[in-house]
């Protein structure tokens, strides 16, 4: 009888569900109390890994009673989590697990334990020869970190370099470059002695070739969906979606305004193709930094008939007249109201927050400021950004961002703005240069565009002469100064929820009116997706070759790339099922129009020495392809509650029955991805700084995603419980684990992956929007959950 019960599937899914929510306590604990607490309490409680150990002997047991090893692929990825936990458990009891710091010149054999800081004596000694620190060019923001070091064993010496993601390994103990010190004179190691990495490794790789052998084999599951899903052709999904003033009070500020657009074009194209350097280091062509530059301060990629480019050079040339022109993005009615603008007027212009020398934002900004992120209102968010967006504005008029000049035989290559080559740059070439760069202001103050373009010829042959070893390729500015210009995902956007809207309602007209939305319409309509695609596929492609790494660093690249996951299901599975198509075509409009929303930035930036690692961007890649494929089931389980308030019909119910295995195919893809994906972190963490998982909110939360998605899609397992009222209502509410992983995490609770710093920042109002409808929708549909009986299902 006790063996009948601990080897039941509901005791199973208790089990996920207590680890789950233990797990997600444990964040919010952490975030409030600090990591011990969490730690002792939950993750290293004997109650905590009692369960995990019941988990394992409970998928034993499991395992063996429905013989499930007669199915090889199934059996080999569940049984693969038995051999990880045992792998973790000789890790966590046997291993060793301490930091090493060493001086420059000097040695030691003691490592301090992150578990107890007790001291461990090491029977071998490492003394460090030199650290060197490598930063990103002409700035402070570390690039690389190395330590020289010598082992020192009796009479046996080893020379070696250790560095982000390049180990040393002797007698079994593991060293990893983790910090350094801040006079740069001396450096922190972390060390590891890992018993059960092989064990942990081969359960790693029998997961992985389980789950990829599971999405293939004939007799599993989810091939057996996808079989049912050809032998119909259906789909569905729905959509929520969502002047400057241009007035100048003068004839003057008038006839500028037009000569300038009409005549700066090419001298502003020349320039834009000069280097400049950010402030992070990164070269790029100034083109990418006006557009950055316009973007944050006005929400836009033009003004006034002008392209960004335009819009700098006159900023820097003329800054009185571009002072009195609105351009500052405003958001709230309060702020509008405090600096004096009429409501419906977006943009301010710069004096508009300065009354003679006074600075109107002041005393406001100063209480603002003082707040918790937690107690501050739209109106003080908005001062913060208004007042960001100023400073930025203030450096454009003083040229401080034009960093154009390399500042020749610097061994940190770091490049000068405007005012600072009068200041740092020396002789008879420096002069000719300053008064070029005086020359050049003077004339586009005058409006002589052809006499500024020749200065730019000789800003670039300074360029070419004295910065050419770090500068991009000509081929390279071109192809970034393309990608500017084509603004490939902002157009994408628009298109995608537009085919969406297209695509859904075709799909509901072949539910409702069959005789009328006939199938021709399906290839013309995925011929236009496939486009899409295509073009979604070379701006990644071209990102990608522009940053110098796979776009996936940010939440920008992230999110994009997400949208450009829910396509892909579609082109490899979906491909005759208009609700499916149009789901993803929706998610990915969605995902495009949450990545241009103001708040997130799309600024191609330099990768942080940690980032530099192949396994990161596997493991980057994989798991947020998941989320694309997750978001659709939720969309999926949203469109068949909506099908669930309608009147039984044998089409409804053939629908439903449709939708619902489609989600499930869905479901697979993605768990099967998030597992994969979160594991090969567990490879990058491992060989990055020696272990598998920190228990990092963000972790924390993706290991809690798997057990949601793993509840979800082991429910059908109990006849009695599981309906497709159900699993629609899970497949929607599940998702909510992904966003919590994704959003939540990084704004809302403090961790290793997070932009939060322990106070949360306000929950949006459309959160509350969002789980207004999904809770009304659950509530109408429940009435006619039984809509499919049992003879159906």
């Amino acid at each position: 009888m006790l063996l009948k019960v601990f080897g039941s599937y509901k005791t199973t899914l208790f089990l996920l569900f207590i680890l789950a929510v233990g797990a997600a306590v444990a964040t919010f604990v952490e975030n409030d109390f600090g990591t011990a607490v969490a730690r002792h309490y939950v993750y290293n409680a004997i109650w905590y890994e009692a369960f995990l150990t019941l988990g394992a002997l409970n998928l034993a047991i499991v395992l063996y009673r429905s013989k499930m090893i007669l199915h090889v692929s199934r059996f080999t990825f569940h049984a693969a989590f038995i051999l990880i936990l045992i792998g973790a458990g000789l890790t966590h009891f046997l291993g060793v697990d301490g930091v090493m710091k060493i001086r420059e010149g000097a040695s030691s054999n003691v490592i301090f334990s992150n578990a107890n800081n007790a001291e461990i004596t090491l029977p071998f000694a490492l003394h460090l020869n030199h650290f060197e620190l490598e930063r990103y060019y002409g700035s402070r923001s570390p690039s690389a970190y190395t330590s020289d070091v010598q082992v020192r064993d009796g009479n046996t010496s080893l020379d070696a370099k250790i560095f982000m993601n390049h180990t040393l390994t002797y007698k079994g103990y593991k060293f990893f470059q983790t910090f350094y010190d801040p006079d740069e004179k001396g450096t922190i190691l972390s060390v590891t002695k890992d018993p059960g990495v092989e064990v942990t490794y081969v359960g790693y790789a029998l997961l992985f070739l389980g789950l990829i052998f599971n999405l293939l084999d004939p007799k599993s599951r989810f091939r057996k969906l996808i079989a049912e899903v050809k032998s119909s052709s259906l789909l569905v999904l729905l959509a929520l979606v969502v002047q400057t003033p241009l007035w100048c009070e003068s004839d003057y500020v008038q006839n500028y305004l037009s000569e300038h657009q009409a005549k700066s074009k090419e001298v502003s194209d020349a320039f834009g193709k000069l280097v400049v350097q950010s402030r992070m280091g990164r070269m790029k062509p100034f083109d990418t930094l006006s557009q950055e530059v316009l973007y944050k301060l006005s929400g836009k990629n033009s003004l006034y008939d002008m392209d960004a480019m335009q819009i700098a050079l006159g900023m820097l040339s003329h800054p009185t007249l571009w002072k009195n022109l609105p351009m500052i993005q405003t958001k709230t009615p309060k702020l509008r109201a405090f600096i004096g603008i009429p409501n419906d007027q977006k943009l301010a212009s710069f004096n508009d927050f300065f009354n003679g020398h006074r600075y109107k934002l002041e005393a406001e900004l100063q209480k603002a400021m003082a707040m918790k992120p937690s107690q501050r209102g739209t109106f003080e968010n908005d001062l913060i950004k208004v007042d960001e967006r100023l400073s930025i504005a203030f450096m454009l008029y003083q040229g401080v961002l034009f960093k154009i000049f390399p500042l020749p035989n610097d061994v940190n290559h770091t490049w000068l703005a405007f005012e600072q080559i009068f200041a740092q740059l020396k002789g008879d070439e420096a002069e000719k240069l300053q008064e070029s760069s005086t020359a050049f202001i003077e004339a586009l103050f005058e409006r002589d565009y052809d006499k500024a373009l020749l200065h730019v010829k000789t800003f670039s042959q300074f360029q070419s002469h004295y910065g050419a070893d770090i500068m991009p390729s000509s081929t390279h500015i071109k192809m970034e100064i393309l990608f500017n210009k084509l603004m490939i995902f902002e157009r994408l956007t628009l298109a995608y929820v537009l085919l969406g809207l297209l695509l859904l309602g075709v799909a509901f007209g072949r539910v409702f009116a069959p005789k009328t939305f006939t199938c021709k319409l399906n290839r013309p309509l995925f011929f236009i997706v496939a486009t899409l695609f295509v073009v979604h596929t070379c701006g990644l492609a071209l990102r990608w070759y522009v940053s110098g790494h796979a776009p996936l660093s940010d939440t920008y690249e992230s999110i994009v790339y997400i949208a450009w996951s829910c396509l892909l299901f579609c082109m490899l599975f979906m491909r005759t099922s208009l609700f499916a198509l149009s789901g993803s075509v929706m998610m990915a409009g969605i995902f495009m129009f949450v990545a241009h929303l103001g708040h997130i930035d799309p600024e191609i930036t330099n990768l942080v020495p940690v980032l530099k690692s192949f396994w990161l961007s596997v493991h980057v890649s994989i798991i947020t392809a998941s989320y694309g494929f997750l978001a659709l089931g939720c969309a999926l389980g949203f469109f068949t509650l909506i099908l669930f308030t309608c009147k039984r019909s044998s089409q409804t119910v053939a629908t439903i029955k449709h939708l619902t295995s489609i989600n499930e195919i869905t479901l697979i893809l993605g768990l099967s991805l998030l597992v994969i994906g979160n594991f090969l972190g567990g490879i990058w963490a491992n060989e990055s700084w020696g272990r598998y998982w920190g228990w990092d909110p963000k972790e924390t939360w993706a290991y809690i995603s798997i057990l949601v998605y793993t509840i979800i899609l082991h429910v059908r397992l109990i006849p009695k419980f599981y309906s497709h009222y159900l699993f629609a209502v899970f497949s929607l509410l599940g998702f909510a684990s992904i966003l919590m992983t994704y959003f939540g995490v990084n704004f809302y609770l403090a961790g290793m992956h997070s932009y939060a710093t322990g106070d949360p920042v306000p929950i949006p109002l459309w959160v509350y929007v969002c789980s207004g409808v999904v809770a009304g929708l659950i509530i109408l549909s429940y009435k006619n959950r039984l809509l499919l009986k049992s003879s159906d299902a």
